[in-house]
Formats: C-alpha cells, structure tokens, sequence
C-alpha cells in the first residue's frame, strides 16, 4: 500500500497508530518509521483524516508550576512577575493573569500585588 492510499483509507476508516503501524508493517519498514514515528505522521494529517485522538496527545506540556517553584527558590522565594514571564522555558508563552490563576490554584504559590511568592 502506498501512502496516498493510506491517507484515503483513513479518511473514512480512522484507526490509531498501533493499528495503523501493524497492519502496513512493511510500508513503514521501508520508511524506516517507527511506530512513534506513525503516531507523529497520524497526527500531522489534516483534521478529516486524523485518527479519533486529538493533537493534544503527541504534545509535551512541561510543568510550568515546577519551573516557577524552582525559580523562586532561586531567587530566594519572591520576584516580580513581569520577570517571571521572561524566564519560562523555550516554546512557552502565557501571560500574566495565567500565571495569577496558576499561583491561586498552586499549594506552593502565592500572589502579593506584583510578586510572585514562593509558599513554605
């Protein structure tokens, strides 16, 4: 089976990654994919065609909550939130009301008007 073929097949057949690696093993043999990579291919596909599971799944959400307890305690439990904002990790973006409702939600967080505490 080529991938064009494929593609239409799942089109009106969604099927998830390990069925879709097993039953075209020699397809994806000869791509040297592996089935991580079949579930990353699946999930590329236009939304018409992509299996039942969201795109969601194949991301990596890092702990934004443990990243700000680790910079408080560096920076011995407060600092404003305007710098916080600029020391997220890579690829993150939020804002500062989300990092409020992420503070009020966290045990070891704590909001003090333009602070972000860290909570003994």
């Amino acid at each position: 089976m080529e991938i064009a073929q494929l593609i239409k097949q799942l089109g009106s057949t969604p099927k998830n990654a390990a069925t879709v690696f097993s039953e075209n093993r020699t397809l994806w043999q000869s791509l040297g994919f592996s089935q991580t990579q079949v579930a990353l291919w699946l999930a590329s596909l236009p939304q018409k065609n992509q299996q039942n599971k969201s795109s969601s799944d194949y991301q990596v959400t890092p702990d934004i909550a443990a990243h700000l307890v680790s910079l408080l305690q560096q920076a011995g439990g407060r600092m404003p939130l305007a710098q916080v904002l600029k020391k997220l990790p890579p690829g993150i973006t939020t804002s500062e009301q989300q990092i409020r409702k992420l503070a009020q939600q966290h045990a070891q967080l704590d909001i003090k008007g333009p602070l972000l505490i860290l909570v003994n």
